[in-house]
């Protein structure tokens, strides 16, 4: 049984009849396998989506590199279910769009199958998240230097690298109240302009942002004017990646469109790759070379031909699967499959992370406004698709922007703080994978008040699911540091089959505490004003008194992934488990790379969708510096 949750699926219904305004038409991709197996590319790119068509629009700047880029999904220009803000989630299972995996039932989640929402489309994930761009905390991209000793990859490095990829719209101010209603606002003007993703600010807000804000600052949890200069706790109004001056999305499609025009720079869509192609390198004793891509369109294979490199950016659940099918990964679990391993990395597949979430619904007193006017309220409705089609604005093109990262400090005691850390203690890590040193370093995170372990987001509507008339707020809660590691994994040698994704959610005492830590101060705002002033009863959990042991079985009843998946393709060292290097070569070969979320080492406190796009631009910049030194 696939997790209760609705809210991935069915947010709100708007009519697809709802139009955007074309933003992103460009030259169309490629439809014609064998045209586009005949080209001679330096670089063929494996996915279409924040990893892949970043690093391939970078390096395709260079007029004399040749750049292929094959992605299984469709193109999608001017689709209002990808482009208007209040659309996010309905695509969500849905086939065209979403490759739809499933985990293995989660035994910490009572036999649940979890949805892993993964983009099916030229713009991969980015077109299907629910728009949020944040940073994480300093010391936790600083962790990563351990995993990664050269190349700089740490917050200072990646700094950049977050910057280049985006414009952020200039002169808006960041209206949330901070302690004591004080407004404390950061303005940017054009420091950060150029990048092709496009960032802002809401123009409007719901009724119900700003006591949310308040409720959680009477708790003790401050709002934080800019949660993006490397300290991010604290409550934010995140940027989103929308284009306001078309009020659409704004995801990867960008870096595909001003590269589109380029003779050099070429996209099939439509394809699926099933095998990367292998052969000693004869330069490098007992290393491989990469030399191509097997990939079928309609039954039909083709091979296309790579003459530098091989850059795999198929993401953190078919990253692993593509390498694993290539003959690379654990050469006992590839044996036992059928497949003839060539360089044996057991860590392939291995180090999955992943943000488990919950959720608290209250239903809202008469008058209270959330976004269910729009599904309750059709003259509202009508009105603002007026509104939305003159001038792409009002409530079609806002989201929900208040979120709150809060450390352990901010709402345990000291002694309950000790307890975690002792709970933490006794989660024993694996030796011989990255578990020891992610152990040691998330103990760290746990000691330091300022870095976040629990995330909480306000969603201004019903979704598990609500009644036809009523007006609701969820609020959902995550575990941003999760002890638990997963695995994916191929089942079986057919690229078609989709592999084994096992979280273990709620495997170990130590993340049931957090997502009950994180559960309780949500069901706390219930009692606290200016929030509880508008909420009429909870609904989910359900109304009266609960025992932490009600909480616990509810945290195993009613959860999700929150869809930030990371780390199966981990960049460390091989000793340590690690699949990639630095430079992210998978180990072994000599122009195999990996460009996307699977090689974090160590999953963030982030949405990490600006995260993979500062990695993809680095490697762009690693790869270009590479091949000016040869």
């Amino acid at each position: 049984m696939v997790s209760s949750i609705a809210w991935l699926s069915s947010l709100l219904v708007l009519a697809k009849a709802t139009s955007a305004d074309g933003s992103h038409a460009c030259r169309p991709p490629s439809s014609d396998p064998a045209a586009f197996a005949k080209h001679e590319f330096d670089y063929v790119i494996i996915g279409g989506g924040v990893g892949g068509l970043t690093v391939a629009s970078r390096l395709a700047e260079d007029p004399s590199v040749r750049v292929g880029v094959i992605e299984a999904g469709d193109y999608h220009p001017s689709e209002p279910l990808i482009d208007i803000p209040q659309n996010i989630g309905l695509l969500v299972g849905n086939p065209e769009y979403d490759w739809a995996f499933s985990s293995v039932p989660q035994s910490g989640l009572n036999g649940l199958k979890v949805a892993v929402a993964r983009g099916k489309m030229l713009g991969g994930s980015s077109g299907l998240n629910f728009l949020a761009w944040n940073r994480a905390s300093k010391p936790e991209y600083d962790a990563w230097s351990p995993f990664a000793s050269e190349h700089g990859w740490d917050f200072d490095g990646l700094l950049p690298y977050f910057e280049r990829s985006t414009t952020i719209r200039p002169h808006q101010l960041n209206p949330f109240p901070g302690i004591n209603g004080t407004q404390e606002h950061a303005v940017y003007d054009a420091e950060f302009m150029g990048g092709p993703i496009q960032l802002s600010y809401n123009d409007i807000y719901i009724d119900t942002v700003f006591p949310f804000v308040e409720s959680l600052n009477s708790l003790g949890v401050p709002t934080n004017p800019d949660g993006d200069n490397g300290r991010s706790a604290g409550v934010i109004n995140t940027r989103s990646s929308i284009d306001r001056s078309k009020g659409v999305r704004s995801y990867s499609t960008e870096y595909y469109c001003r590269s589109a025009s380029q003779s050099n720079f070429h996209v099939l869509t439509g394809a699926h790759v099933t095998q990367i192609l292998l052969h000693p390198d004869n330069h490098l004793k007992g290393s491989f070379a990469a030399s191509g891509v097997k990939f079928v369109v309609n039954s039909s294979e083709y091979t296309v031909k790579a003459k530098k490199e091989v850059i795999l950016s198929a993401g953190v659940i078919q990253s692993p699967q593509l390498l694993e099918l290539s003959g690379i990964g654990n050469a006992t679990l590839l044996k036992s499959l059928g497949v003839t391993p060539l360089i044996d990395l057991p860590g392939v597949g291995e180090n999955l992370q992943d943000h488990l979430a919950t959720a608290v619904e209250y239903e809202l007193k008469p008058g209270a406004r959330s976004f269910d006017e729009l599904r309750i309220n059709n003259t509202f409705k009508a009105e603002q698709s007026a509104i939305y089609n003159a001038s792409h604005t009002g409530i079609l093109a806002a989201i929900d922007p208040a979120m709150a990262y809060i450390p352990f400090h901010t709402i345990l005691d000291t002694t309950q703080v000790e307890n975690m850390l002792k709970l933490s203690d006794e989660t024993v890590p694996v030796e011989g994978t990255l578990q020891p040193l992610q152990h040691k370093i998330q103990r760290q995170w746990m000691e330091d008040a300022t870095i976040p372990q629990v995330e909480m987001i306000l969603f201004s509507n019903g979704q598990i699911p609500p009644l036809a008339n009523a007006s609701y707020i969820t609020i959902v809660c995550e575990n941003l540091h999760p002890l638990a590691r997963g695995s994916v994994h191929i089942n079986s040698t057919l690229p078609s089959d989709y592999p084994l994704i096992n979280h273990q959610y709620l495997s170990n005492e130590f993340d049931v505490q957090t997502m009950l830590t994180v559960l309780k101060l949500a069901l706390k705002l219930q009692d606290t004003p200016p929030l509880s002033d508008i909420i009429q009863t909870r609904v989910y959990p359900p109304p009266g008194a609960l025992s932490d042991d009600d909480l616990i079985n509810y945290l195993r009843t009613i959860a999700l992934s929150a869809a930030h998946p990371a780390g199966t393709v981990a960049m460390a060292p091989q000793s340590l488990g690690g699949v990639v290097g630095s430079d992210l070569k998978v180990h072994g070969t000599t122009n195999l790379r990996v460009v996307d979320a699977s090689i974090m080492p160590i999953l963030v406190g982030a949405h990490i969708q600006a995260t993979t796009y500062a990695i993809a631009e680095k490697a762009a910049d690693i790869i270009k510096s590479q091949l000016q030194a040869h």
